[in-house]
């Protein structure tokens, strides 16, 4: 059995593609990907009234890496010093399979 947690994020619009370059090719990431959508009160500019556009994150982690693939995406998302987004990290997802 496979155990998986899901990182998620509603962040900055553009901010998706960098993400899906930098963890792509990690092998501890399962699943890389993004969506458009809108945010509101998150962001430092408002592009559309009481709303901006942002970028919807979801990563499937390995388990045992999801801690580090979560800092290092705090890293690279530069949270701590922009206000770029949230992130957050799920508890274990677990996957079987019977053949």
């Amino acid at each position: 059995m496979s155990k998986f947690v899901e990182i998620g994020g509603l962040i900055k619009k553009g901010l998706g593609q960098s993400v899906v370059k930098k963890f792509s090719n990690n092998k501890d990431v399962v699943s890389v990907g993004f969506a458009n959508g809108r945010a509101s009160d998150i962001f430092d500019i408002q592009q559309f009234g009481d709303a901006s556009e942002a970028d919807i994150l979801t990563l499937i982690v390995k388990e045992r890496k999801g801690n580090s693939v979560f800092d290092e995406l705090y890293n690279h998302l530069k949270l701590a010093t922009q206000k770029n987004g949230v992130i957050f990290k799920s508890d274990t997802i677990a996957k079987s399979s019977v053949k």
